[in-house]
């Protein structure tokens, strides 16, 4: 299949085979041509999202924005579901607006198909977010998966029921649907099980007895392994209250219930114990995650038990890790409160998430920052789980996702939790003082400059009343940064000198001392001290390199190519802005990847190539439309490029220069940054 880039969608490989359902496929495309919002209803187990992402994926060509999953069956707060979508679209939350008036101006005049699924635990959260769209974004198509229905005029239904179960007379055959999906996913467990006539008539009465839903069949596909598909039957025909001769309907969500409720007793007492234990998470996970929440002497082996329930369909395969089914997760959590652990859990999953924290902070300030990145993202799940105001952790875990918050982007959720969270804390909480200058940070990169002022000036107090001298290096650094935001250039190096004492003081070894000399590197470069700006940059490559850091190296790699620029150093302010352009493009930082390609194409201009300068313009252009980025910053800021514009027009003529433009306009991102970089 072909790779779709990462700005154009996400939605996932298939990684078992897509068994029958064709018909709702073709239904469901045909509700996409007609209606903006179509929502695929049924109960737990029957197959709403494979429909849905089946459908989207062959929709994908008419959309040229993308088509997106948004993953909300772990998700717990409605108030974070625009983050949650702006998030999974990369959108960067630097706006102080609400997410909800940013996600909706960003898809305005976008053609793009948005596929929320699991919705019915969010279903006021999610109808009032579609409305929204829908009233604003006419070229935007929405996919919900509900167990019931939005209840929005404009909603299309498809109901999705199980497959249609086998009866004797079919039983020779294995054209049935519910028959195929069963001996799909039992081949690698029981092969060659479809080549005897007995084995079929055995498999048709396991998918008649479980009334041909998708994943009750599953399910016990996944013990084929374990005993004869004849056993099997027999077995569910003793568990099962349907006569096996009777073609009433069952309630859909009774067999699924029934059929979890079997398996869980086929499973081993490790297993059994695990799979109550794993209903913790609200997200993705991996083995390490299972083990340090999970595993205990009481729990030895957790990675093979993980395998083991995977092979029986208890757990989804996701990149990087597992995912357990909403209705499976559900069970285990009733299973998890009989046992009486659900705060002893609720406890390790907490502080497991805080350490991560913890260890994402420390590891960001070294090689392993595009790991860190994705392992975060990876977590967003259960660390907004973890995040909850009334959790003990909050106001620790809050500030010290500032990496997360900042360097990644995601200012406005991170606002959210850290208001939250200071709402809650107590004065004397050692922790205060890193929540207050993080909040500072997030606000003052909103441009919300007096609040950030505020936070940080309470950070530096409290941080000093404590003698936590490395929060009061970073609140100093804050309130550097509001300084150069507002104009005040003399002020920013003493406040910088005063950020370096207050890390020596610590002997802290922080990502804040190169960021520091970022901030003053850039208030010397706009005074036009080019030769002083180049020293601190070096000494920021210095310092960096040293670590094998690159996120705030990039930050100063951007500013060198600034002041090379102003010493006429042509070929290396070139050099610095497409390092600068490399890492910010690696770690997904769109606002750092458009500043990296507005200065080359300056420099372009610089040396004469009106063409490359118009070509990188246009470029600029339609990475800040694909990304939802606004202006192009200050007045100050703008004018080279403007300057830039304006030398490229004389070079080529308007009509030229307007031609290329659009060239580089209609380049994708991936290939208008493949040819900023050489």
């Amino acid at each position: 299949m072909e790779q779709v880039q990462w700005w154009r969608g996400n939605l996932p490989a298939e990684t078992d085979g897509f068994i029958g359902r064709e018909g709702e496929v073709r239904r469901l495309l045909k509700l996409l041509a007609d209606t903006p919002l179509t929502t695929v209803t049924g109960v737990g187990g029957i197959g709403k999202s494979r429909i849905a992402i089946r459908a989207a994926r062959r929709w994908h060509e008419h959309h040229p924005d993308g088509t997106w999953l948004v993953e909300l069956s772990g998700e717990r707060d409605g108030d974070l579901l625009a983050h949650t979508v702006a998030a999974v679209l990369g959108i960067p939350e630097r706006s102080a607006r609400t997410q909800d008036e940013t996600l909706v101006e960003f898809l305005a005049g976008r053609r793009l198909l948005l596929l929320l699924d699991n919705c019915e635990h969010l279903l006021p959260a999610c109808r009032d977010l579609v409305a929204q769209i829908l009233a604003a974004a006419p070229g935007v198509r929405i996919i919900a998966t509900s167990r019931r229905p939005l209840g929005l005029p404009q909603e299309a239904l498809l109901p999705v029921g199980p497959f249609d179960a086998p009866w004797p007379q079919e039983e020779g055959t294995a054209g049935n649907d519910a028959l195929r999906l069963l001996l799909d996913r039992a081949a690698a467990a029981a092969p060659g099980l479809e080549t005897t006539e007995t084995g079929l008539a055995a498999a048709a009465r396991i998918c008649r007895r479980l009334d041909g839903v998708p994943l009750a069949v599953e399910l016990a596909a996944g013990w084929l392994g374990d005993m004869p598909v004849e056993r099997l039957a027999d077995h569910l025909e003793s568990r099962f209250e349907t006569p096996p001769d009777s073609r009433a309907p069952v309630p859909r969500h009774r067999t699924v219930r029934a059929a979890i409720r079997w398996s869980h007793e086929l499973c081993g007492p490790g297993e059994r114990l695990l799979w109550a234990r794993l209903s913790v998470f609200a997200g993705n996970f991996d083995a390490a995650d299972a083990e340090r929440v999970c595993g205990d002497e009481h729990l030895g082996d957790v990675p093979d038990l993980l395998e083991s329930l995977a092979r029986r369909f208890l757990l989804v395969r996701v990149p990087g890790g597992y995912r357990q089914p909403v209705t499976v997760r559900e069970y285990g959590r009733e299973r998890l409160a009989l046992l009486g652990d659900e705060a002893r859990l609720a406890r390790r999953h907490r502080h497991h998430y805080l350490d991560l924290a913890r260890r994402a902070e420390t590891g960001w300030y070294g090689p392993g920052q595009e790991e860190w990145a994705a392992r975060l993202t990876f977590a967003m799940t259960d660390l907004r789980l973890a995040l909850d105001p009334a959790s003990p952790v909050s106001v620790e875990l809050a500030g010290t996702l500032w990496i997360l918050w900042f360097c990644l982007g995601r200012l406005n959720e991170g606002r959210h939790h850290m208001a939250r969270a200071l709402e809650s804390a107590s004065a004397t909480d050692p922790h205060l003082p890193r929540l207050l200058w993080a909040d500072g940070c997030a606000a003052i990169a909103r441009g919300e400059l007096e609040t950030g002022r505020r936070r940080a000036e309470a950070a530096l107090s409290a941080a000093l009343d404590w003698g936590d001298y490395a929060a009061a290096g970073h609140a100093q650094l804050r309130l550097a940064s509001r300084a150069l935001y507002v104009g005040a250039l003399d002020e920013v190096e003493p406040c910088v000198e005063r950020v370096r004492e207050y890390f020596c003081r610590a002997e802290a070894d922080t990502v804040g001392e190169p960021l520091a000399l970022v901030t003053m590197a850039m208030a010397v470069t706009w005074r036009g001290e080019f030769d002083r700006a180049v020293s601190l940059l070096k000494e920021v490559q210095r310092l960096c390199d040293a670590r094998g850091e690159r996120w705030a190296r990039a930050c100063g790699d951007y500013v060198l190519s600034i002041a090379q620029l102003g010493l006429g150093r042509v070929s290396e302010a070139a050099e610095a802005a497409r390092q600068s352009l490399d890492v910010k493009w690696r770690l997904r930082d769109a606002a750092g990847v458009a500043l990296a390609v507005d200065q080359l194409a300056v420099i372009a201009a610089v040396e004469g190539d009106g063409h490359r300068t118009a070509r990188l313009q246009g470029a600029v252009v339609r990475l800040r439309a694909t990304f939802g980025l606004r202006g192009f910053g200050s007045a100050g800021m703008s004018e080279p490029r403007t300057v830039a514009e304006r030398t490229a027009r004389q070079l080529l003529g308007d009509e030229t220069y307007d031609a290329i433009f659009a060239e580089g306009y209609e380049t994708d991102p991936d290939a208008a940054v493949a040819h900023a970089l050489h």
